[in-house]
């Protein structure tokens, strides 16, 4: 086993809000431990505090999936950018402030040479700050369009790293790189522990008769997938088994109302849907391998993670995303034959089910060439190599 190398510059990545933000900080995270040694005094993430509507603030996604890291970690009042005016919108724009009144204690203290964002409205008062501070600044773009944080980012940004080329035109030429995207590891595990890995393993020994469709509205869920799903549970049950992740929303409780509408169907049907609220690292590579269908958002991070793992997918764009940016992603692998799309108004029980039989069972022209083009799996590699974190000028 190499040695770790010696860590000569301070950094602090920051990045949040949602799961392709995260997920991308952490895949970025787990490529410098691994090939630097880290503490306190040489590395820092930085997230917000800001939670879904309707929760408490401090109960972020990012405070949930770092809960456990060993790694020095700070959490500002984030606060999203909004471009209507409203109350709502007035008390984020004041949250915007103290992000920046954090940003900056926290910067001052920790020094950090580079900051690298992953985007997110948090990143936007920590670029910032840091730039004003002499920090030289990084951002990695997930998305094939991009959005008001990252183009804020992008304008002082030494370095711009793009997931697809597509989202290169948003940047100056001469400061932008195309590496892909930051993959998690944990993807390519065909082993794993857990409830998921457990009910997935009783749902393969009936795969050839029920198909396995993995259902996600992302790390937060999605509501109106949730109740598509509830409202033609009978007929999906009837003929595939279903891994339902809800996400955790005290707002709708769809995790607590899926498991009332479980319990309703006959036990063969009960049998094959089983409803989760979370993912964890540990189960999600079992869970892919064995999957025949992804369903869900078409985040940027979930986009990329089908594409590599080569995944049947239907996606359900956000209809509001910025430029329309989670369609973007999905055309992405849409054009290249491995998937199809779902607008959100057509979520219409008996339209979704009819959806999901024409796609699954139709003969896909994929183009395999470009696909394995597009969706590279070193773009960490890459990244490491232009910061460049062994050498201190």
């Amino acid at each position: 086993m190499q040695d770790k190398k010696e860590l000569k510059k301070k950094v602090l990545v920051t990045g949040g809000g949602s799961g392709g933000h995260i997920s991308a900080a952490q895949a970025l995270i787990s490529a410098i431990q691994k090939e630097y040694i880290i503490s306190k005094d040489n590395f820092l993430y930085v997230g917000g505090d800001l939670s879904m509507v309707g929760e408490k603030t401090g109960n972020s996604l990012e405070m949930k999936i770092f809960e456990n890291e060993s790694f020095n970690r700070k959490y500002i009042r984030a606060g999203k950018l909004q471009r209507s005016l409203d109350i709502g919108s007035l008390k984020l724009l004041f949250r915007t402030f103290l992000g920046f009144v954090d940003s900056y204690t926290i910067i001052k203290s920790f020094k950090p040479d580079i900051i690298v964002s992953t985007g997110g409205f948090v990143s936007v008062p920590v670029a910032i700050v840091g730039k004003l501070l002499n920090a030289k600044i990084f951002l990695h773009e997930q998305t094939a369009a991009t959005g008001l944080a990252n183009k804020i980012i992008g304008k002082i940004a030494d370095k711009v790293f793009v997931t697809y080329p597509s989202s290169e035109k948003y940047f100056s030429e001469k400061k932008t790189i195309h590496t892909g995207n930051l993959i998690r590891k944990d993807i390519f595990s065909t082993n794993g522990s857990g409830n998921v890995v457990e009910a997935v393993k009783g749902m393969v020994t009936k795969q050839e008769q029920y198909p396995i469709i993995y259902i996600s509205g992302g790390s937060l869920g999605s509501h109106i997938i949730n109740q598509t799903v509830k409202e033609c549970l009978q007929m999906l049950t009837d003929n595939y088994q279903v891994i339902l992740q809800t996400g955790d929303n005290k707002v709708f409780n769809d995790y607590e109302n899926l498991q009332m509408e479980k319990k309703k169907l006959e036990k063969r049907n009960q049998e094959n849907i089983f409803v989760v609220k979370y993912i964890k690292n540990n189960e999600i590579g079992f869970l892919f391998k064995n999957i025949d269908l992804f369903i869900g958002r078409s985040g940027a991070n979930t986009v990329y993670e089908m594409g590599v793992l080569e995944i049947p997918s239907i996606f359900i764009p956000i209809p509001w995303a910025t430029h329309n940016e989670q369609k973007k992603n999905a055309q992405v692998l849409e054009k290249l034959g491995l998937a199809t799309i779902i607008e959100e108004g057509e979520l219409i029980g008996d339209t979704f089910v009819n959806k999901i039989n024409t796609f699954l069972h139709k003969e896909k022209k994929v183009d395999e060439k470009e696909l394995k083009n597009i969706f590279t799996t070193d773009a960490s590699e890459k990244i490491l190599k232009v910061l460049d974190l062994a050498n201190r000028s």
